[in-house]
């Protein structure tokens, strides 16, 4: 029955929609006595555990009786399989051994701990609802080791006088042109490893209007701004950007163009395709706050 029903969904892709199943990642399992993999997570029935019966209540208040174990579906964060990704990217080896990214140590302090964040928290934010969530935390033992000897070779110190210069939170600050705290980077860490099997649903915000939401976002683009260098918005507008303006300090400073970006706090600007490509060319790099059509916000 299975394979009749795949072969009819397999068919109406072929012909209606005129995309193709893929075999590879189609597969027909006994969910009772297999595993299944299904966007990035194990599926299975069951956690191998005696059945019991428990009393819960439900929505109306009354007092029902369910199967605890036995026949509940389980969700499993594949963490062999996470460690080995992490292994191929070069956060640890294949055992799962923490090591520095060779390839990010010549990027700024801020850079690398922003950077190692964003991959825990990314990773947290997706498995945030499976059954075995508490063993997440040895992926992030891993990045915030990685983390630190990244530094280590960075400053070519040892991992333990990393931990005294930046703490245990591994964290940065950074200062302003007038000496002051500008803001704080710091490793993002997680300390709650309780399940959650609604992290996916914020219940303060169940009626949120997506699309409305992303029309408004898309609203708030430059693109639709004039060249803020020449004014012109007859030409065709483009978005120059570049992926970081160094910090200013006493040892680096942007160079070129940069200095623009950094003066307004701002990594992409509209400009047309004539100032585009002086910007590139290097013909833009001596112009001035003052010489620009407006400052973009």
């Amino acid at each position: 029955m299975a394979e009749e029903i795949k072969q009819e969904i397999k068919n109406f892709l072929s012909e209606t929609l005129k995309l193709t199943l893929s075999e590879e990642k189609t597969r027909i399992t006994n969910a009772k006595a297999e595993e299944a993999f299904f966007l990035g997570t194990i599926l299975k029935i069951g956690n191998g555990g005696t059945a019991k019966i428990t009393l819960s209540t439900s929505r109306s208040g009354k007092k029902v009786k369910r199967r605890s174990t036995g026949w509940e579906t389980v969700i499993i964060t594949p963490i062999p399989k996470l460690i080995r990704r992490l292994s191929e990217r070069g956060f640890c080896t294949a055992k799962g051994f923490p090591i520095g990214k060779a390839g990010w140590a010549y990027l700024d302090t801020d850079q690398i701990i922003s950077l190692y964040s964003s991959v825990n928290r990314g990773i947290q934010n997706y498995y945030r609802f499976t059954d075995n969530w508490s063993r997440v935390r040895r992926i992030q033992y891993i990045l915030r080791f990685s983390l630190a000897k990244t530094l280590a070779r960075k400053y070519k110190i040892s991992l333990s006088k990393v931990f005294k210069r930046f703490g245990k939170k591994l964290s940065i600050v950074i200062k302003g042109q007038d000496g002051k705290k500008d803001r704080e980077v710091s490793f993002y860490s997680n300390q709650n490893w309780s399940k959650n099997r609604d992290a996916f649903q914020d219940k303060t915000a169940l009626n949120v209007d997506r699309v409305r939401m992303a029309t408004q976002m898309k609203t708030r683009s430059k693109l639709r701004k004039p060249c803020c260098i020449c004014g012109e918005s007859a030409e065709q507008i483009v978005m120059h950007h570049v992926r970081h303006i160094r910090k200013l300090s006493h040892r680096r400073e942007p160079m070129g163009f940069n200095r623009i970006l950094r003066a307004i706090n701002r990594k992409q600007i509209p400009v047309c395709g004539i100032c585009h490509g002086k910007i590139h060319r290097g013909e833009y790099d001596a112009v001035k706050l003052t010489d620009l059509a407006y400052i973009p916000s």
